[in-house]
């Protein structure tokens, strides 16, 4: 039973240290512009910065990104 504890905890600290690292979100759009101003409105709602990992077009724009921490020095 104590193992299964310290499992649990180890795994929650793991997710909880790497989920406030980088973020993944999309966007629909009719144009890539506007897609990637839904994103940067994201980005700068949570105060990160973003990098489009991909897009793709079939009638509507299909944009995915990356948020991740602005690096403050």
């Amino acid at each position: 039973m104590n193992n299964i504890h310290r499992l649990t905890v180890a795994t929650i600290l793991f997710l909880s240290s790497f989920s406030t690292m980088a973020q993944i979100v999309t966007a629909v759009d009719s144009t890539i512009e506007g897609a990637e101003k839904k994103i940067l409105t994201m980005a700068t709602k949570e105060g990160k910065s973003y990098e489009i990992l991909g897009a793709s077009f079939k009638n509507r724009v299909y944009m995915t990104a990356e948020l991740t921490p602005v690096n403050k020095k």
